[in-house]
């Protein structure tokens, strides 16, 4: 023990040794550096051990300092047993593995040491702020044999950042039930919501489901009630005076919300009077029953009086028009004498001529217009329109028209003929004495030195030239020449 004092002195009743310990290493937990110098208390037979505490100057330096051996010796300078007998010093691995490894068989210890750190992860989200982390462990070496372990951490974190994440939309809550929509029997409710809870954006996705939701609600048993009437029926007469009748049911609301029965008539009769008798063209037809279908129709001739059977257009440019000419498939021959034109043939349901004295009187009642529908063999239509059309009377039959507007053309129209008086097979009006017009076009019209215009021509296959002559076929020059048209009609109307 004498070996290692270098100083005694009294204090305060104790002996207290000093060792020159210069570099202020702690002397275990329990000891003290009263000016810088490391020391232990005899007197208070202090039982723990000072392991770095020895006899000279500077040697708490060297013991901390010391390096290990190439080989597993021990120092030289030091008396390891009775350094381990005085402060165990082979239970500090460190000191001891510097100091006195073989005698403390510390000549196989390894401290650990950290691998390199791994490249950091990928950010932990896809979205606004995260974490990634990188990992080292203590392999590099592993420690051993009562080596000390690392020191530090063995993961890092640090923020990441990505883009501001979508808002995915919800639905807010639903509003209140609205009113039911009957005030007895079955009715209806519902109730709506929206998707604002939050509203999407960024590219969220939008609520899924239905925004208005409808219920089934039955406020009470209702008391029957008519049914509204139904429309009146058909006069009971063409013309004249007659009888119609409507009906109703007692079925509003049905039987299975209401109780009771309905009190009155189920059925409505009134007088009529069927006013297709007093009209006298197509024009007052319309204007008299603004729903007037196209059809046949019994007129009563404005100055004769002479009741005739007619068709009407009611869906041409807004109806109202009189049709006097009609071929469409060749079911009736054209080639007629004067007196058959003059007075019409042929079927109003299919092809027919309405006859010249009828036109001329009906034409005659105000401003008319004449109007041409034509169709080709391949399915074109064309129409052209004439304003100031009239006819004189009797024998003659003047056509009059101002010049055509349309979609046929009049350059090689009917505007030829205007002011021609009308010609057949058997009184031969045109105005070439070479030749009768109606012979040679086969059929009866206001032929000038013939015409560009045959409508009353011969009826071949549509699309062909009529063998022989030409203008012979039923033919509109400006819009097929010569070749043969496939429906034709001919119609007036007052304006």
């Amino acid at each position: 023990m004498d070996r290692f004092v270098t100083k005694k002195r009294e204090y305060t009743g104790k002996v207290q040794f000093d060792f020159g310990c210069v570099d202020k290493q702690h002397c275990g937990e329990f000891a003290k550096i009263p000016n810088g110098r490391m020391a232990m208390s005899m007197a208070d037979s202090q039982t723990q051990y000072c392991y770095e505490c020895c006899s000279t100057e500077n040697c708490n330096r060297n013991m901390c300092d010391h390096t290990h051996h190439s080989s597993c010796i021990d120092d030289e300078s030091f008396d390891c047993a009775l350094l381990n007998s005085m402060f165990s010093i082979c239970k500090n691995i460190e000191k001891a593995k510097r100091i006195c490894p073989k005698y403390c068989d510390q000549c196989h210890v390894v401290d650990g040491n950290w691998s390199p750190w791994t490249p950091w992860s990928v950010c932990d989200v896809s979205c606004e702020n995260g974490t990634r982390s990188r990992v080292r462990s203590c392999t590099n070496p592993a420690p051993q044999y009562g080596g000390l372990n690392c020191s530090g951490d063995s993961v890092e974190f640090k923020l990441c950042h990505r883009q501001l994440c979508p808002v995915h939309g919800d639905w807010s809550e639903w509003v209140e039930w609205s009113s039911c929509s009957a005030t007895c029997g079955v009715g209806m409710q519902s109730r709506t919501r929206t998707c604002t809870n939050p509203i999407p954006d960024r590219f969220g996705d939008h609520c899924f489901g239905h925004s208005l939701e409808d219920r089934l609600c039955y406020p009470g048993w209702c008391a029957n009630i008519w049914s509204d009437w139904q429309s009146w029926s058909s006069c009971s007469q063409d013309c004249g005076d007659g009888f119609r009748t409507r009906s109703r049911t007692c079925s509003n609301p049905s039987p299975f919300i209401s109780k009771g029965t309905c009190t009155g008539n189920s059925t409505d009769i009134d007088s009529c009077n069927n006013e297709k008798c007093n009209s006298t063209d197509c024009y007052e037809v319309l204007r008299k029953q603004n729903n007037a279908g196209s059809g046949v129709y019994s007129v009563a001739l404005w100055k004769s009086k002479q009741t005739i059977q007619i068709y009407c257009d009611m869906k041409t440019d807004n109806g109202g028009w009189t049709v006097f000419q009609y071929r469409f498939n060749g079911s009736v021959d054209f080639y007629r004498n004067f007196t058959e034109y003059e007075n019409g043939f042929g079927n109003l349901e299919t092809e027919f001529w309405l006859g010249l004295k009828s036109v001329q009187e009906m034409a005659s009642q105000g401003k008319t217009e004449l109007r041409l529908d034509l169709t080709a063999a391949d399915g074109t239509t064309v129409y052209e329109t004439f304003q100031n059309f009239y006819l004189d009377e009797g024998p003659n039959y003047t056509l009059h028209i101002d010049p055509g507007t349309g979609t046929a053309g009049d350059s090689e129209g009917l505007s030829y003929n205007n002011g021609h008086h009308f010609s057949t097979y058997d009184v031969d009006r045109d105005s070439t004495s070479s030749k009768n017009c109606a012979v040679n076009r086969h059929g009866g019209w206001w032929y000038k030195s013939c015409s560009y215009v045959n409508l009353n021509g011969e009826y071949v296959t549509p699309g062909t030239v009529r063998p022989g002559e030409a203008w012979g076929g039923t033919v509109y020059s400006s819009f097929q020449h010569t070749r043969s048209l496939k429906v034709v009609k001919m119609m007036f109307r007052r304006v």
